[in-house]
């Protein structure tokens, strides 16, 4: 018992000295891959005879900068030099623009790519099967458009008078956290991306209506997976039998259906479920196609329902994330902004699983704007202050106060 008490006592002196000397920036990146960022640092050489900012340091600087939501490499450069005494204590250091810039082109992006990749095997690690809405896991796909002014963003094809890049992603429908990314510019087709994403047997893969072509649902339903999107009216397809209708609940009808059109025939030739489905609230009905025989039709409308997270996703992200605007205009500079972004959603998702937060990872980044060179954990932030605290320090305050 002495033994067990002396060690639960060294315990807690290694946890409070811990708790005194770590910084909140520096408790934000405990949970960086560290030796998979070096690995692909040296991978993709990218600190190939670079004396002054190296990867590390350019990455550092960039979050930092992706926190306190800097409009220009300018402020950047200005609140590092403005909290010049409080960087040593996060492994940062001070950063001139031209050094930023320089790095930003140079620096290949492909090494916050597999950063980011060795974060979504962390989250896929802590979330397990905890959380799952439905029977199998639940994968949402859509992309989201950011508009860029062409003169500047030459690279960036979308249309004659406008630039774009869009951001393709694959959203783990029961944690709501982005396991798969790909960055494209605007004229590149969402189907063309599907191709690229992997799934695994037994998911479940949610799609809007854009990703309706058949030869990629073909791919999905031979990986073993199940797929749940819209048909578009102008689908010619014939009911091979009706499972049920109605016309009070909101299915009105389950069918097995078979495609009519000649290629769309050749290319899906199986059977495929059709769920009608009613909306009251806009009176209008639904048509959803899978290849899942077994769920039930209000199931297959709920998983599709559950679509609507990742339009969630993206409106987060635009709001409390720097990528709408840009640091750099080339096409590297705006690849390493935006992956770094993703690589901090997914470090607040990361801190907010493993402490058991309560908050929102909006309310997480609010506090770390303001409290990001304070020593201290993430999660103390949260706990009420100890009455016995306050008390001593309103005492030490007020003490020669008049009003005390």
């Amino acid at each position: 018992m002495v033994v067990i008490v002396y060690h639960n006592n060294c315990y807690r002196k290694e946890i409070q000295a811990m708790r005194k000397n770590i910084t909140v920036m520096g408790d934000l990146l405990s949970e960086f891959p560290r030796y998979a960022f070096d690995d692909a640092v040296n991978e993709f050489q990218g600190d190939y005879r670079v004396r002054t900012m190296r990867c590390q340091d350019l990455f550092k600087t960039l979050l930092y900068g992706q926190i306190i939501g800097a409009y220009s490499l300018r402020e950047i450069e200005s609140s590092l030099m403005a909290n010049g005494p409080k960087l040593y204590y996060c492994g940062m250091k001070d950063a001139k623009r031209s050094t930023l810039c320089d790095a930003l082109e140079k620096r290949d992006h492909r090494i916050f790519e597999r950063t980011f990749l060795s974060l979504v095997e962390r989250a896929n690690s802590i979330s397990g099967n905890n959380g799952r809405r439905f029977r199998n896991p639940l994968k949402i796909v859509d992309a989201t458009t950011i508009d860029l002014c062409l003169k500047r963003f030459a690279w960036a094809t979308f249309c004659k008078t406008k630039g774009a890049v869009k951001i393709h992603v694959a959203l783990n429908g029961d944690q709501l956290f982005p396991e798969q990314v790909y960055i494209t510019t605007g004229d590149v087709h969402e189907v063309k991306v599907l191709s690229n994403m992997c799934f695994g047997p037994g998911e479940i893969v949610v799609l809007d209506r854009g990703y309706l072509d058949y030869n990629r649902l073909r791919d999905i339903a031979l990986r073993e997976s199940w797929f749940v999107t819209r048909l578009k009216s102008c689908s010619d397809f014939e009911i091979v039998e009706t499972v049920s209708t109605s016309s009070s609940d909101p299915v009105r009808g389950d069918y097995r259906i078979e495609l009519k059109g000649k290629r769309t025939k050749w290319t899906y030739p199986d059977q495929l479920r059709m769920v009608v489905y009613h909306d009251d609230e806009y009176d209008r009905d639904y048509r959803f196609v899978t290849n899942n025989m077994e769920l039930q039709s209000q199931e297959i409308a709920d998983i599709y329902k559950a679509r609507w997270q990742v339009e969630l996703f993206f409106k987060w992200i635009k709001q409390n994330l720097k990528i709408k605007t840009f640091w750099g205009t080339s096409p590297n500079a705006v690849h390493i902004q935006i992956w770094i972004a993703l690589i901090l959603f997914l470090l607040l998702w990361i801190k907010k699983a493993g402490s058991g937060l309560q908050a929102t990872l909006q309310r997480i980044l609010q506090m770390l704007k303001t409290t990001l060179f304070s020593r201290s954990l993430i999660e103390d932030l949260f706990k009420p202050i100890e009455h016995c605290c306050s008390s001593n320090l309103q005492n030490w305050l007020f003490k020669d106060s008049p009003y005390a």
